[in-house]
């Protein structure tokens, strides 16, 4: 059964060194809420917003990217738009002079937003979707030991495990900010539904395995979230936006 952890926020967010927050975000709302939304956007952001083909996919760009700015904008008591980024080289995106750390990923009707104080941090949400061929692709993106722990499952939680194993490992990939130069079948993750997160292996350095916290993110039944996040010992809290969790 899905059980649901996330909960509204507190007015005022402490976010330590040891936190790491994590946003849901709907992103189906009214055309007035994402018009107000909307202002929230950069010039760039408003440009990319326009070249969606339909408007469900247009309107879902700005409510997540412009809830993200908002929350950001919270942590550090700002106003929202005018909030600057820079991207690395891979194209990972940064707050211009702050320690906060963030991540965005948005799949079908939700977005995530995971936020941390100086850390590293990736986060991942597919929308699951049926008769993919789970199989071909895992042989082609997932490790070999990862092949074999799908292979090993009942064939009516391979569907489940594929999705689980494949947002672990796009959070690690976006969390470590350097695109697809680090190859997908460097690392192995758990995927075995019901167990642990684990990042179980990193090559060439074995080191790396232990600097790392996988964690699973239930999101909706009909979705697959991850999350990967430099250091151990981390509190994790689940938050639920909704357009009125914050005064403007």
């Amino acid at each position: 059964m899905h059980k649901d952890n996330w909960t509204l926020p507190p007015d005022s967010l402490d976010l330590a060194s040891h936190h790491v927050h994590i946003w849901r975000i709907s992103l189906d709302l009214s055309t007035d809420s994402v018009k107000l939304i909307e202002s929230n956007l950069s010039v760039d952001e408003a440009n990319r917003a326009t070249r969606f083909r339909f408007e469900v996919d247009k309107n879902r760009f700005i409510v997540a990217h412009g809830v993200l700015r908002k929350i950001l904008g919270h942590y550090l008591h700002s106003n929202p738009a005018e909030l600057t980024f820079s991207l690395n080289q891979y194209g990972k995106p940064a707050l211009v002079n702050s320690t906060l750390e963030f991540n965005l990923s948005h799949s079908g009707n939700f977005a995530l937003v995971a936020v941390t104080q100086g850390r590293k941090i990736g986060v991942d949400v597919e929308r699951i979707r049926q008769g993919i061929s789970s199989n071909v692709i895992a042989q082609q993106y997932f490790s070999k030991s990862e092949v074999a722990e799908l292979q090993s499952l009942p064939l009516e939680q391979r569907e489940s495990a594929f999705f689980t194993c494949w947002t672990r490992k796009e959070a690690y990939i976006k969390a470590q900010g350097v695109g697809l130069s680090l190859p997908l079948e460097s690392f192995d993750v758990s995927l075995t539904p019901g167990q642990p997160a684990i990042l179980r292996a990193t090559r060439p350095d074995p080191q790396e395995s232990a600097r790392w916290t996988l964690h699973s993110l239930d999101v909706d039944p009909n979705y697959a979230g991850g999350l990967a996040v430099e250091g151990t010992a981390l509190e994790f809290r689940l938050f639920s936006f909704l357009k009125n969790t914050m005064s403007p």
